[in-house]
């Protein structure tokens, strides 16, 4: 499963900023002594450090989430499709729900934002199709649906698994992917994660997560099967 399954887990199922510190540098001239501040980036965890966190991450009984994405899509010359929102996840029941704003790019995109939601229930993954969107397909189903599998994230993202997969890809090499953690000092706990990938057919992929909070969360239901259809047809039928 690659780390890309964290954007899906989050996003289309998916810590504050990291903090700085500051060194103080003293400038002599003829004029008074000046004390300038500047911000450095603290030293990025060790793998040891991030394996460590991501597995006591892992094994807390829920999730929140901020979640900020944006995919360069080669369809339009690499301008990004944007996606930012929040959301939650509960491992007892694997599934979770993002509720996001869309801004789709070129002149697609002047409408605005278009919020929309993901929901992940077991090994399937559903998009909410914005009213707009569905206009455009013709289509008369409020929801579109995939299973993890087809979608090439293997059959199982679950927070463990994704953490798991995480703490690989900020540790070692994968060739096309990259993840990079922070790690909240006084909890031990991940604090943010970025990613950032390719997938087949040019797509270029930068997502942030934010965790914000740890605990039970409330399950997601599938949507109504007679308002469901299949996402494959209609990402063919936009030409993707």
């Amino acid at each position: 499963m690659p780390a890309s399954a964290v954007c899906v887990a989050l996003i289309a199922a998916a810590c504050g900023g990291s903090g700085a510190r500051t060194s103080t540098r003293t400038a002599t001239s003829p004029t008074p002594t000046v004390t300038v501040h500047t911000a450095t980036s603290p030293a990025p965890p060790t793998p040891a450090a991030i394996e460590r966190a991501a597995a006591l991450t892992a094994s807390r009984s829920g999730f929140a989430a901020r979640i900020n994405a944006m995919i360069g899509l080669p369809q339009f010359g690499g301008n990004p499709l944007t996606a930012i929102g929040s959301g939650h996840f509960d491992p007892r029941s694997s599934s979770g729900t993002v509720d996001v704003a869309v801004q789709l790019p070129g002149l697609l995109g002047l409408a605005g934002p278009l919020p929309t939601q993901v929901r992940l229930v077991g090994g399937q993954a559903y998009v909410q199709v914005p009213s707009d969107v569905a206009a455009e397909l013709g289509r008369s189903e409020g929801w579109l649906q995939d299973s993890i599998t087809a979608l090439g994230l293997g059959d199982a993202l679950s927070p463990r698994d994704v953490l798991r997969e995480v703490a690989r890809d900020a540790t070692r090499h994968v060739t096309g992917q990259h993840a990079r953690v922070t790690i909240d000092p006084r909890t031990g706990l991940v604090r943010t994660i970025v990613l950032n990938y390719t997938v087949a057919g040019g797509y270029r992929v930068h997502v942030r997560l934010t965790l914000t909070g740890f605990g039970a969360q409330p399950a997601t239901a599938a949507p109504p099967p007679d308002r469901t259809g299949e996402l494959q047809s209609a990402l063919r039928a936009l030409g993707v």
